[in-house]
């Protein structure tokens, strides 16, 4: 049993914490402060004592299916992950199925996304699932680490943008990251909001993602199943 504060398990803010670390090279405290921040709290010492303060455990049911019929909207960053993802399957409508002779798959796509230049990231991580980055207004010309040599040149195989976060409002509006399950069902894993990374929203950008229509998804399922 897990405690859960609105909806995020401590196992979840390290998980994003742990990819945080990696790909922004900073220390496993900052990691955790900005993994609890972007996903509604304070900081980490203010998700922990929200969650000492939780009298509520959840178990989770991994025979549970999230009933779609009964969806009456979808969160508008899962919405741009679900919009991402069907670009990817207009250039390959094999990419939900999973090849055993195929090993980490993993690369990017430039596409127009509700009227926008965007990058669509995958990578594949265990068991088939898929790690889903999308960053949605992209100008890669204004990207300071765009045209480095080495290791500081953007290549594209990160959740988030090489540069430092502080450079991001320059080139690119939403930065979001998600798990897509492709073993036992083919769907973007949680519910809503929950497991969804938002990395990085430019001032204003939420605003707009919120008018944006609803993706209708290509093959697969817009919630289902998180697994830990």
């Amino acid at each position: 049993m897990e405690k859960k504060v609105n909806g995020h398990t401590a196992d979840y803010i390290k998980r994003i914490a742990k990819s945080l670390k990696k790909n922004q090279n900073i220390s496993h405290h900052e990691a955790l402060e900005l993994a609890s921040k972007q996903n509604g709290f304070h900081g980490w010492k203010h998700f922990q004592n929200l969650l000492n303060k939780s009298d509520v455990a959840t178990i989770v049911n991994l025979r549970t299916e999230i009933n779609q019929e009964s969806l009456k909207s979808t969160n508008p960053y899962r919405n741009l992950l679900v919009a991402g993802l069907n670009e990817i399957l207009k250039q390959n409508k094999d990419f939900l199925h999973i090849d055993k002779n195929k090993h980490d798959d993993e690369g990017h796509i430039f596409v127009e996304l509700f009227g926008y230049r965007s990058v669509v990231i995958w990578r594949e991580i265990s068991y088939g699932e898929i790690s889903l980055a999308v960053w949605w207004k992209y100008d890669h010309a204004k990207h300071p680490q765009a045209n480095l040599t080495g290791n500081g040149r953007e290549n594209f195989r990160s959740t988030s943008p090489l540069a430092n976060i502080a450079h991001y409002k320059k080139f690119v509006g939403v930065v979001v990251h998600g798990w897509v399950e492709r073993e036992t069902g083919k769907y973007i894993q949680g519910s809503g909001g929950d497991y969804i990374t938002r990395e990085y929203s430019r001032r204003g950008e939420k605003a707009e993602l919120d008018k944006l229509p609803c993706v209708k998804p290509n093959g697969f399922k817009t919630e289902g199943i998180f697994f830990k």
